[in-house]
């Protein structure tokens, strides 16, 4: 995330990339994640749950699972 100076020079704002970061991760690593406390919700569980505001859209990622061979 950068910072750019508004118009009256008061304080910094956050601009936030409209581009996504994408990470691959491994059924694996996401399940240690769950089992250290991680959870998992849509966006419309996360709204009527108050962690994210639906007027704004928070720094995100898109998560690719790669499939482990066996």
């Amino acid at each position: 995330m950068t910072t750019e100076r508004n118009s009256y020079r008061l304080f910094d704002a956050p601009v936030r990339s409209a581009e996504k970061e994408r990470v691959t991760l491994s059924q694996e690593a996401i399940e240690r994640q769950l089992e250290a406390g991680a959870f998992m919700m849509d966006r419309e569980e996360a709204i009527a749950a108050g962690f994210i505001n639906p007027q704004d859209e928070p720094d995100t990622v898109i998560v690719d699972v790669r499939q482990e061979e066996v």
